[in-house]
């Protein structure tokens, strides 16, 4: 019972959150180029459970390269704390539900202070909770998300649209919740990309993981992105084992 009532405390009470989160802003390579008449893109990086965006540089670094903008939020979770006695699933999204209306007022205020960038239509960078409440804010502000690229997200749904294009990275110790990544027709049908990396662990998909998995990670990651202004959004083979 009183696992159930801290649930039920999470679910209804978590904070609005319509101030902005917390985030860290990295300024890309090149910036003499971003202007109100040609903006640089943006990125909005979203760190796992426990993590920070400081804990990502190595994909801050790429995105930084390639010309966009990474704001890196402090914390995914806002504060909250997830008890694993509990059902993960509810508790999860109801963070990432929170997460993405403070991801909307990050952008209102930066789009607020400085037109060199497109606030309009922003990249989502998420590993874990973080791409489980990207996933969130591109179910709820569609308009405002141009792709989203997800680090094993396994509790929010990955998008099925048109305009919204997807690129999801995938551990191999860990298993999706049902309905969260799209299938092959799903994929097909909305130019979505799946790949598997043979041997990743979740938890390593950050700063402290393997040399070969990041760059592994980012071969994928620039394969679908480049060039920035103009994505390909190409789907990389899944890499040999």
């Amino acid at each position: 019972m009183r696992r159930l009532s801290a649930l039920l405390l999470l679910l209804f009470t978590l904070p609005p959150a319509l101030a902005a989160i917390p985030a860290d802003t990295h300024l890309p390579a090149g910036i003499g180029a971003c202007s109100v008449a040609a903006p640089c893109p943006v990125a909005v990086l979203s760190p796992g459970y426990g993590l920070a965006g400081t804990d990502y540089g190595f994909l801050t670094r790429q995105l930084n390269g390639m010309g966009y903008l990474v704001l890196a939020l402090r914390d995914s979770a806002g504060g909250a704390t997830i008890d694993r006695g509990a059902p993960i699933t509810p508790q999860v999204q109801a963070i990432a539900r929170a997460t993405a209306r403070g991801i909307a007022a990050l952008l209102a205020e930066g789009a607020a202070r400085d037109r060199r960038f497109d606030w309009r239509r922003v990249l989502l960078v998420g590993h874990s909770l973080g791409g489980d409440s990207s996933a969130q804010f591109a179910a709820d502000y569609p308009g405002r998300v141009s792709a989203l690229v997800s680090l094993d997200n396994r509790r929010v749904a990955l998008p099925r649209a048109d305009g919204i294009r997807v690129l999801s990275i995938r551990a191999s110790d860990t298993v999706a919740d049902p309905g969260v990544l799209p299938d092959e027709a799903e994929q097909r049908r909305h130019g979505s990309c799946i790949v598997r990396i043979e041997g990743a662990r979740h938890n390593d998909m950050q700063d402290e993981g393997s040399a070969r998995l990041k760059e592994t990670i980012l071969a994928i990651l620039e394969t679908f992105l480049a060039p920035a202004r103009q994505p390909a959004y190409a789907c990389a083979p899944a890499p040999a084992s």
